[in-house]
């Protein structure tokens, strides 16, 4: 049995910290907040976790799991058909179909990491595209792992609603009426 790998957008948790540290930094500066204040923070706080902290791809020995902020999808080595990369991540199993937001493509942060400026200040082009012909960590750990245990019995496919995530938004929606309301 081997660990599992986790694999999360860098940058998107990074924004996450960013803005809780904002909101935080906020309620400090504004204490005691008005009637929309602790609301508000709130449900920007949720939003961040859902859109920026939650997502990832979980790769372990019996299967991928992709964690996106409205669904969660497991599917097992034997039953994967296709792991690719576009933009992101991108598995296909069956008839099922998903992309994963936690694993975004080498081209399209890190072209503008990784890009070659000209003495006279322009980016060149073949910088750009080279950067996205450089396989992605995330499907490289997919494919190995896949190669490894495809052929062992696994688990099928699972597609299920990412509950705690659709409640987290349904509640910051709820405290942005809220806030909207008491404003």
């Amino acid at each position: 049995m081997t660990d599992s790998v986790v694999v999360r957008h860098a940058l998107g948790r990074a924004v996450a910290v960013v803005g809780w540290a904002l909101v935080l930094g906020w309620l400090v500066a504004a204490w005691p907040p008005g009637g929309a204040g602790l609301p508000f923070a709130a449900a920007v706080s949720g939003l961040l976790w859902v859109m920026c902290w939650r997502p990832a791809v979980v790769i372990d020995d019996a299967a991928v799991t992709v964690r996106n902020p409205l669904r969660d999808v497991r599917i097992g080595w034997s039953a994967l058909d296709e792991a690719s990369f576009g933009w992101s991540l991108r598995l296909r199993a069956g008839d099922l179909s998903c992309r994963a937001v936690a694993a975004p493509g080498p081209a399209s942060m890190s072209a503008l990491y990784d890009r070659h400026v000209t003495p006279g200040g322009v980016l060149e082009r073949d910088a750009v595209a080279l950067a996205g012909r450089r396989p992605a960590p995330a499907l490289l750990a997919v494919r190995q792992r896949w190669e490894a245990r495809r052929t062992a019995p696994s688990g099928g496919v699972a597609a299920t609603p990412a509950v705690a995530s659709i409640a987290v938004l349904a509640a910051s929606a709820v405290l942005l009426i809220a806030a909207a309301v008491t404003a």
